[in-house]
């Protein structure tokens, strides 16, 4: 069970406080605002709430300051409306503190500290690093623990919208090199004369308006290299990088020696690379190169059981608490086929909670870009109806 510290003075409000999070937390009541900041430094404790006092401000402000500091920790301040406290609130929202005034706000607490206590459970390495608890999940966390720290390539294989690049980066933060950075580079972004540049880099004068720069190869030096849609990588500029990778070697653009750099290289895809290698559009060296650590990440429609966890997430971050998914809400959201995957289920979770503000989202909230034909007749009338 996760741990909240709590301190506060006004007894009704932490007689509902408690009322309402007993369940779910091991409340931490502290006896003062010292305790409660030594509370705050137990790595069991998810998450702080302070009472809003009445009376002068210099002493709460200061310890505002000190709470406002403090990494991955996030602390809520409660409060009513009618308290004099406005210069409270204002010092609070300055230190980077959440503010819960007045009973509406109060009513969101449990939904933000849930939020809390799960991105905390993500925090340490032996948590879950995804949301979803499908064998499909389970296959892709597993792979990435293995693979962490190794030296060796990953290329990562799934549909549009899976998530491959999060993957990426949960490898880079569990291996030992999560010091230092990860360079990411998406090849199906930049134009095709500017690969090599953006790759390894330029010396003044290499082309028109060229200024010498370093490329991501020497950025990624010690750190990772997320080499995002690899598939569509220039023909020309692959066997460039398969020389970085056997070698270590280099060289920029309009440069006259070789550089080296130490990273450690992730590759993403969701073309299909056996058919590129036949059409000649990707070469076949690089892929056995970069491929010697695979991992396959399960289309959404192929793990279904992770949809109301994945909902109830981006429920909570679109709508900051104020919106529920309703039961007859998640059975449409199970039976639809999701071929954008998990980008597009955030897309339209964001969306129905634009539309319903706060409070339940119903059916006809749940509104698909790419519906079925017959689903598509009603998108309309929905709409209007809202």
């Amino acid at each position: 069970m996760h741990s909240i510290a709590y301190w506060d003075m006004d007894r009704l409000r932490i007689i509902k406080v408690l009322a309402a999070l007993e369940a779910a937390f091991e409340i931490r009541m502290a006896a003062s605002l010292d305790e409660l900041h030594a509370q705050a430094s137990d790595k069991a404790v998810c998450a702080i709430l302070i009472g809003l006092p009445v009376g002068p401000n210099e002493g709460i402000t200061r310890f505002f300051a000190r709470l406002g500091t403090m990494p991955g920790c996030p602390v809520f301040v409660l409060g009513d409306a009618w308290i004099e406290g406005e210069g409270k609130v204002a010092a609070a929202a300055r230190c980077g503190l959440e503010c819960l005034i007045g009973p509406a706000e109060f009513g969101s607490l449990r939904c933000k500290l849930a939020a809390a206590a799960a991105e905390h459970a993500r925090m340490g390495n032996q948590s879950p690093l995804f949301i979803g608890h499908s064998q499909g999940m389970r296959y892709v966390e597993n792979m990435v623990r293995c693979y962490a720290n190794s030296p060796l390539p990953v290329l990562i294989l799934g549909e549009t919208g899976t998530g491959k690049e999060l993957v990426a980066r949960a490898i880079h933060k569990l291996s030992g090199r999560n010091a230092k950075t990860i360079v990411a580079l998406n090849c199906a972004a930049i134009p095709e004369n500017l690969v090599e540049s953006e790759l390894f880099g330029a010396e003044k004068g290499a082309f028109t308006d060229a200024q010498r720069r370093s490329g991501a190869l020497a950025r990624a030096s010690k750190g990772s290299l997320f080499l995002d849609e690899i598939g569509s990588m220039a023909i020309s500029v692959q066997p460039k990088l398969l020389r970085a990778l056997e070698s270590g070697e280099f060289w920029r653009l309009g440069g006259d020696k070789p550089e080296k750099s130490d990273f450690r290289l992730i590759c993403a895809t969701g073309e299909d690379l056996k058919t590129a290698i036949e059409k000649g559009f990707f070469r076949k060296d690089l892929f056995y190169r970069i491929s010697d650590l695979p991992i396959w990440i399960p289309a959404l429609r192929e793990r279904g059981e992770d949809i109301p966890e994945l909902a109830n997430h981006f429920c909570l971050k679109a709508s900051g608490g104020f919106c529920e998914i309703s039961s007859p809400a998640l059975d449409k959201l199970m039976n639809y086929s999701w071929p954008g995957n998990v980008r597009e289920l955030k897309s339209v979770i964001n969306r129905a909670c634009a539309i319903a503000g706060r409070g339940l989202l119903r059916p006809e909230h749940i509104i698909f870009i790419f519906p079925s034909a017959a689903a598509s007749l009603s998108i309309l009338s929905q709409v209007q109806r809202l």
